[in-house]
């Protein structure tokens, strides 16, 4: 049987025994090993992961992988791939049948404030923040698909945002949400005043064959235009 050999380049602590494979001096500092960065793991494996940590305990607050930066100038943890069908970052919440997760999340985030224990001071940070650097994205900034054949929420390329759309179709507003579900008493409902604000240009009624019409305010005046190209003025300014 062929055995595989991996290259592993760096130092490690395993309980009181300090490794340093890579030629440079680690010492053991505490509960950490201290030692000449960088320390690089890499093989050519084709089957096995370059580094895989387990948690063995069932219990506890300890996790498989704890990483703190102090430098405030650059991140914690840079993650770059090459990916073509997958994410370059794979999370999977491996669930329970019965609910008992449900307090759970496959991502979580908390923006504490440096030196505040309690909630007297708020970061200023961005919870998610998303752009593109070398060039506007042709895909979509965010997908959520939980419903079959649907975009339950879909941020496209073009910033054009669809709610419940078909998977992959495109939204044919800026805001464009379906009602899917027939017995939903409607499609937007907004617990508090709607503003309309002037128009510049007369709405086209694009695409036409939605159907439908056109709601919108010119001079402070309401009007509709219908599908037939008719505008009646609902209210006047």
């Amino acid at each position: 049987m062929a055995v595989g050999r991996r290259l592993f380049l760096g130092a490690f602590t395993a309980g009181a025994v300090t490794v340093a494979a890579n030629g440079t001096e680690a010492v053991a500092v505490g509960d950490y090993t201290d030692y000449t960065a960088p320390a690089q793991f890499w093989t050519r494996s084709t089957t096995a992961h370059a580094v895989t940590a387990v948690m063995a305990a069932t219990s506890g607050s300890g996790a498989a992988l704890n990483v703190a930066s102090k430098n405030p100038q650059t991140s914690a943890l840079n993650v770059t791939g090459v990916e073509n069908a997958r994410g370059t970052v794979k999370i999977t919440h491996d669930g329970y049948v019965d609910g008992s997760d449900a307090d759970g999340s496959a991502l979580s985030i908390d923006l504490q404030t440096h030196g505040v224990t309690d909630q007297s001071g708020g970061t200023a940070a961005q919870g998610i923040f998303l752009t593109a650097t070398t060039g506007a994205t042709k895909g979509a900034l965010l997908v959520l698909r939980n419903n079959p054949g649907l975009d339950d929420f879909v941020v496209k390329g073009s910033g054009r945002v669809g709610v419940g759309i078909g998977v992959g179709d495109t939204p044919q507003s800026q805001l464009h949400v379906v009602q899917v579900a027939p017995q939903a008493a409607s499609a937007i409902l907004a617990e508090g005043s709607v503003r309309l604000a002037d128009i510049a240009v007369e709405p086209s009624n694009a695409p036409a064959d939605l159907g439908g019409g056109s709601l919108y305010a010119r001079n402070g005046a309401l009007f509709w235009k219908g599908g037939n190209g008719k505008v009646t003025e609902l209210a006047s300014a």
